[in-house]
């Protein structure tokens, strides 16, 4: 079993004037690490013919179309594997890891997940 390492990624947003005006800090999985067990890692999306075709159905009957997004999406997923991490930077605890149980980003499965 490996340990796979954590990482910090840090984006800045900047307003027109090039000053910070927002901080994100994302925690990432090194997935790329990770062994290979042959599990199905395709994740469909929407293709562009059948979106159209909604978009004409719902013209032509005139219904409403409302628009979601799902924030931190890949946060919520349960894993169905078992992942051990180290801590992240920060965070170390001499002797110990962390077991995974909801997906990250980095790993391959995450978007299918």
């Amino acid at each position: 079993m490996y340990i796979l390492p954590l990482i910090w990624v840090f984006t800045y947003k900047l307003d027109k004037d090039s000053f910070v005006i927002k901080y994100k800090a994302r925690l990432v999985v090194r997935g790329d690490l990770q062994v290979s067990q042959f599990k199905d890692t395709y994740a469909a999306t929407l293709a562009a013919r059948v979106f159209k075709a909604l978009m004409a159905i719902a013209a032509y009957f005139n219904l409403d179309i409302y628009q979601f997004d799902a924030i931190n999406a890949f946060c919520n997923a349960l894993i169905d594997e078992l992942i051990y991490v180290r801590y992240p930077d920060g965070f170390q605890v001499p002797g110990s890891c962390l077991k995974l149980l909801k997906a990250l980003y980095g790993m391959p499965r995450s978007a299918l997940l």
